[in-house]
């Protein structure tokens, strides 16, 4: 089980320490991130429920101001009404009295009964026909026989080119009858009383109980008299509230809204709602840009930093690579404590290593054996000592540095009378894997000369072998010069 965890740690996927460095930068920027959208989105909320607020105040206050100036036209009518003239029947003294309160302005007063009969109209002259007219409503009348008092819904003008609303309240006749007298003046009026009350960026609607708009802030004469959107008007439920709905030019608004209870009309206060989530968009804008700025200036500040890690980290390997090969391990500069603190101990294990080489050479120089090291396979390169290179009898006048591997000679190797092949000698077979011991063995040297070890012992490591033999030898040159040597058997 632990071998499987080792090896599945093997295999897990690599990264560059840039990489990681990129990764910590992430880590640290993208939880302020998320902050600072939580906290965008709060303040959109915020700005949100604060746009509702003032759209209804600015209904609230527009209605208060239009409330008022019919408030006035009732006082004038209330004024009216108590007339001695109207009180005895006396008509054309009593038009004189209501001509005197509209002259010069749009105003008009009529005198009728709750039918289609006009009793005095100072927009026409005294004596003159006077033609029928709408009779009043239901609902109109019910609100006169409550209150005695009413607003009408827009209407338009007997020349059909304005529109105007009127107010009434219920005077009594002298024959006993009720009649209503009632002040009228165009919606451009209330318009104009409006306007002081509308905040700048504010569209403000007026609407009557039918729908239709009264007035209008903006596009007013094109508005006027017409019935406003049905999915629009769908909306305006109860006294007060707020929603989004699309205008007639399609554009999303946000509006707020207040039914009076004196006229029952509706008062909304609009604005486009890109315009309500501007700042919002600005903010948005402004966090991804710093954000996106941040991200980058991080990234700059990794990669320098990453680089010099990265070039740090090739230093090591060169000087690890260097103590792998047996070369000098040169000391490195480096800024990182961590990083300095390993290229030291690689130059101190190379100073170690060197003495302790220098210790094994002087050893394998000097005892009287034959060794045969290899790290080949097929062993056909070797690395020996002195007295395995007098065995073999190659020279031993040339000075070179023990670790340094060569290729075998070609020999012919004896055992019990058979010839051994290269793959089943001692080397060969300790890089195998198996077990070699206490043989002994015969060898030819390409000179002709002879070799018997008499003892032989074999170590395998995983990917190296080493032979140590007690050999002696006994083999006559072919030339004048010839050597003879013979090493010490154990």
């Amino acid at each position: 089980m632990k071998f499987l965890g080792r090896q599945g740690k093997q295999h897990l996927p690599r990264r560059s320490a840039r990489s990681h460095l990129l990764g910590l930068i992430a880590a640290a920027v993208v939880p302020v991130w998320l902050f600072a959208a939580y906290l965008l989105v709060q303040y959109a909320l915020h700005e949100r429920s604060r746009f509702e607020q003032d759209a209804l105040q600015t209904a609230r206050q527009v209605s208060l101001v239009v409330e008022g100036e019919l408030a006035n036209l009732q006082t004038t009518l209330n004024g009216l009404s108590k007339s001695a003239a109207l009180a005895n029947g006396d008509l054309e003294a009593f038009r004189g009295e209501a001509l005197s309160l509209v002259e010069g302005t749009d105003r008009i007063i009529v005198l009728r009964d709750l039918e289609r009969n006009q009793l005095l109209n100072t927009e026409i002259g005294y004596g003159a026909d006077l033609p029928p007219i709408e009779p009043i409503s239901a609902g109109d009348r019910e609100k006169l026989r409550a209150s005695g008092v009413f607003v009408s819904d827009v209407f338009a003008s007997k020349d059909s080119k304005t529109y105007r609303i009127a107010v009434a309240t219920k005077v009594p006749a002298p024959t006993g009858e009720d009649l209503v007298l009632s002040i009228s003046v165009p919606t451009a009026r209330i318009r104009d009383v409006m306007m002081p009350a509308v905040p700048e960026g504010w569209t403000v609607g007026i609407g009557d109980r039918d729908g239709n708009y009264v007035a209008r802030s903006r596009s007013h004469e094109e508005m006027t008299g017409k019935p406003g959107l049905p999915e629009y008007l769908e909306k305006i439920v109860g006294r007060s509230g707020s929603f989004t709905s699309r205008n007639y030019e399609g554009i999303t608004l946000l509006a707020g809204y207040y039914r009076s209870s004196y006229s029952d009309w509706f008062y909304t206060a609009n604005m486009p709602l890109s315009d309500v989530q501007a700042p919002l968009w600005r903010s948005l804008a402004a966090i991804c840009g710093i954000g996106l700025l941040a991200l980058l200036v991080s990234i700059a500040l990794g990669y320098v930093v990453g680089k010099r890690f990265t070039g740090a980290t090739a230093d090591l390997a060169a000087r690890a690579e260097a103590l792998g090969h047996g070369r000098a391990v040169e000391p490195m500069s480096t800024s990182v404590t961590e990083f300095a603190a390993i290229a030291q101990a690689l130059v101190d294990a190379e100073r170690a290593i060197a003495e302790r080489r220098y210790e094994l050479e002087t050893v394998l120089e000097t005892v009287p054996a034959a060794v045969w090291f290899t790290y080949d396979p097929k062993a056909l390169q070797v690395i020996r000592n002195r007295f395995a290179a007098e065995l073999m009898g190659l020279p031993t006048d040339v000075r070179k540095s023990f670790g340094a591997p060569d290729l075998v000679i070609n020999t012919v190797a004896v055992k019990d009378g058979h010839t051994v092949s290269r793959e089943d000698r001692p080397l060969s077979r300790a890089m195998r894997g198996e077990l070699t011991d206490n043989e002994e063995f015969a060898y030819t040297l390409p000179s002709g000369g002879s070799a018997s070890c008499c003892r032989a012992r074999v170590r395998s490591a995983a990917q190296a072998a080493t032979l140590l033999a007690l050999c002696k030898s006994a083999w006559t040159s072919r030339t004048v010069n010839a050597a003879k040597s013979t090493a010490n058997c154990w």
